[in-house]
């Protein structure tokens, strides 16, 4: 009996050190980057999980709704001095409703999150994190709930 849990022991071990450094998304303000250039970014976000970050592909687009029209504006992302750190500015309109859509993958593995902003901030509340790429849908329903 005492062998079954050594090894079942040994299995949740296992899995949690795999599930700890599956790719993932942290977001926070631009204070949490530790950088002055980024100081004036709407918001900052670090790519986890990934081993090497040199390989790591992040992309973002801003997508809006001005007076009932979609727009859509892909992102200029600003690379941290630290590895895998990100800043966005605001690169979109200052009228109507917002979200960014960020994308980032690393090997097989892809990761997102949906981000509202106002202005030049960022809706900590509003934040979804994906398993996947934003899909089109998930955007839309994000700007309806904005």
């Amino acid at each position: 009996m005492d062998l079954v849990k050594r090894i079942i022991s040994l299995s949740l071990i296992a899995l949690s050190i795999a599930w700890a450094q599956s790719l993932s998304l942290t977001i926070g303000n631009s204070v949490a980057s530790q950088n002055f250039a980024m100081k004036g970014a709407s918001f900052v976000f670090r790519v986890n999980g990934c081993a090497d970050l040199s390989k790591a592909q992040v992309t973002g687009s801003a997508e809006g709704s001005v007076g009932g029209e979609r727009r859509s504006t892909p992102l200029h992302l600003a690379s941290g001095t630290a590895p895998g750190v990100y800043a966005i500015s605001q690169q979109w309109g200052t009228e109507g409703k917002w979200v960014v859509g960020i994308t980032a993958s690393c090997g097989t593995e892809t990761t997102g999150a949906i981000v509202p902003v106002n202005g030049n901030s960022f809706v900590r509340e509003g934040i979804q994190m994906l398993p996947h790429a934003p899909s089109k849908a998930e955007i839309e329903s994000a700007l309806a709930a904005h």
